[in-house]
């Protein structure tokens, strides 16, 4: 009796084929097609193992390994974790019986499961499961440096992708540098073929190192992965154009991070404009590329004002993205949440806040679907759009319904940190800041000092672990404790908040000007009102005039939004100029506040009240 095709050693040679097939069409954007191939390759393989285990067990890890690419380019997570993990046994037992012939695999397979682990949401196995493959390759690299620091570098890069997900800035940004450092040893031997892998690097590691405070670093890795990618692109025109959109991408964000939105405009617009170029010629593969830089785009043009170009680039993203959601709603849902989130945020720019809620309601709604769906993967974003649908509603003072949507997502965020304190914790505290708000402007002013509080406590800890990520989140933290604290009566408790909260951002506009500056002025605006109602006159003299100095530059570079922050400053100044008896002072300033007053209302850029 024959064997079937499926378990004969011709099997091999067609599972083979059906693996090249799978790569061919996943890069055509043939995502579902793609996935089926490597599917029928796998059931090949288990056939084969089935028959002669000895034999063809190598090959199933091999083809279960393309598998798991593709289940998670499909966004088929769970599925992509099982399969993933399947493949780590296999190559466990392999590697027991021949080290030297299968631990390479064991150790791609293992940063393989970090990657789908992480994208699940279980954020622990993951970093633990990294951190194994980055030990594996170590003890390869040691032997073979030629041979696997390539590997040694990417486990490496997945590591610090792992490490800051996971609430690590200082071993996240120590991990980075280690996978640049092998890296570049690399590039100096082997230029040709490690350039391209260098620019990659540096545009994965770029996102993870502002994320978790390194703005200054993530910045300098973006520009270099930009540059990199076009003397590339340049060279061999449209090799790696893909790459470069995707590194402009990031350089938009890391430049917005450090308050450099002109720039971060420019990068956005040359992102989406080549992304456009490319979905023309591949709409199936970079389709939700376009969405989602559109997205990026929208937010960098409202940075800038440009409002109604904002809502146009959002209002088209939301239309890819619900084209691509309809077709294969398993693979872009989430797409559609992430348009619907970046036009939400655009609405609310633009004081259009009952749209911007319908929309903030939708996302919310999405992502209920998605938990129903696959609960550790999406659990997170659902309580991220629950924070912000509660912020959007306080705004709009719908206060009991943002109360409600503020519990709930603190709620989720308690059981994510039992789970992962290290990933949740900041999350955590950001959200009791907005209830804190709620509970505050219902009246509700001693369970908002103990909410804020709590949220303090949190930052303070965090703090030691990473003073450059969460200062400024404690700033705004304290600040928030000083009007709970001015609304229960401790007068003097408030002022000594206030005090510590400048004194912070006195530190933070030190080191970062164009990033902290526009939250130290008003911060030295409150100082000074909170030290001239305690009497203290000389001292309320002084911060009000370093807080009129520091909105004046503010307002000199964009008079739409700091003019009416310098006017209502340089009011307070001019009382307490007259208070300290300077009259002549105190009138001058007063006629600087009717300039600046008369100046934003004929350009328009004073918004009402």
């Amino acid at each position: 009796m024959s064997l079937s095709p499926y378990v004969s050693p011709e099997g091999v040679a067609r599972a083979s084929r059906l693996l090249e097939l799978s790569e061919r069409l996943a890069s055509s954007g043939r995502r579902g097609e793609a996935l089926d191939a490597a599917r029928e390759a796998s059931e090949i393989h288990r056939g084969l193992v089935r028959v002669n285990p000895d034999l063809y067990l190598a090959d199933l890890a091999g083809g279960l390994s393309v598998l798991a690419v593709r289940l998670h380019e499909a966004r088929r997570i769970r599925e992509g974790v099982a399969i993933s993990r399947e493949t780590v046994r296999i190559r466990r037992r392999l590697t027991q019986r021949n080290y030297d012939a299968h631990a390479p695999g064991l150790a791609e397979s293992l940063g393989r499961l970090a990657v789908d682990l992480s994208a699940a949401g279980e954020l622990r196995d993951a970093l633990a499961t990294a951190q194994e493959s980055v030990e594996l390759y170590r003890s390869l690299s040691r032997d073979e440096p030629s041979t696997y620091d390539a590997d040694l570098a990417r486990a490496l890069t997945t590591l610090a992708c792992r490490l800051g997900e996971s609430g690590r800035p200082s071993d996240t940004f120590i991990a980075a540098q280690q996978a640049i450092s092998v890296r570049r040893r690399l590039t100096q031997s082997d230029p040709g073929t490690q350039i391209h892998r260098l620019a990659a690097d540096l545009s994965s590691l770029a996102p993870r190192l502002r994320t978790v405070g390194y703005v200054d670093e993530a910045l300098g890795q973006a520009r270099e992965a930009v540059s990199l990618y076009r003397s590339l692109d340049k060279d061999e025109p449209g090799s790696c154009t893909g790459e470069l959109a995707g590194a402009l991408e990031v350089l938009a964000a890391c430049r917005a991070g450090v308050g450099r939105r002109d720039e971060a405009l420019e990068a956005a617009e040359e992102a989406t404009a080549l992304y456009r170029g490319l979905a023309r010629r591949t709409p199936a593969l970079y389709s939700p590329e376009v969405a989602r830089s559109l997205g990026t785009l929208a937010r960098r043009l409202s940075d800038v004002g440009r409002r109604h170009e904002a809502l146009a680039a959002a209002q088209e993203a939301v239309s890819i993205a619900r084209t691509l959601a309809r077709s294969a709603p398993d693979t872009h849902l989430p797409d559609l949440a992430d348009a619907l989130k970046a036009y939400a945020a655009c609405l609310r720019d633009a004081d259009r806040l009952d749209r911007a809620l319908t929309a903030a309601r939708e996302v919310v709604s999405i992502r209920r679907t998605l938990v129903q769906g696959s609960p550790t993967t999406y659990t997170s974003d659902l309580a991220e759009s629950l924070y912000i649908l509660a912020v959007g509603l306080y705004t709009a003072r719908q206060l009991p319904e943002s109360f409600t949507a503020a519990r709930e997502a603190i709620d989720i965020y308690r059981r994510l940190v039992r789970a992962n304190p290290a990933s949740y914790t900041a999350d955590l505290a950001r959200a009791l800041n907005i209830l804190t708000l709620n509970l505050n402007r219902a009246g509700r002013t001693h369970e908002a000092l103990a909410a804020v509080q709590e949220a303090v406590t949190i930052y303070r800890s965090l703090v030691q672990i990473d003073p450059a990520a969460y200062k400024p989140a404690l700033a705004a933290s304290l600040h928030n404790v000083a009007t709970c604290l001015v609304d229960t009566g401790h007068r003097s408790a408030a002022l000594a908040a206030i005090r510590e909260t400048a004194a912070i951002r006195r530190e933070l506009a030190e080191r970062a000007p164009a990033t902290h500056t526009p939250a130290l002025a008003p911060c030295l605006h409150r100082l000074a009102k909170r030290l001239a109602e305690a009497g203290h006159r000389r001292e309320a003299l002084e911060t009000a005039r370093e807080a009129v100095d520091l909105y004046r530059g503010l307002a000199r570079k964009q008079p739409e939004a700091f003019n009416r922050g310098l006017a209502d400053t340089l009011g307070t100044y001019a009382s307490v100029l007259q208070w300290s008896g300077r009259e002549a002072d105190a009138a001058r300033i007063r006629q600087e506040v009717s300039d600046v007053t008369r100046q934003t209302a004929a350009d328009g850029s004073l918004s009402p009240l």
